[in-house]
């Protein structure tokens, strides 16, 4: 039970910190380029 409890808490723990990660960086100039661009076939 004991080591059930501590992969719970790591995955919430960790579920926790990837959150904050991407909500700080969509916060602060994310990329706003990209997508899809068109092909120059120049040859």
């Amino acid at each position: 039970m004991k080591f059930i409890r501590r992969v719970l808490l790591a995955v919430s723990v960790a579920s926790a910190v990837a959150g904050v990660l991407r909500f700080k960086s969509k916060g602060s100039g994310a990329l706003k380029q990209g997508g899809w661009r068109k092909v120059n076939e120049s040859k």
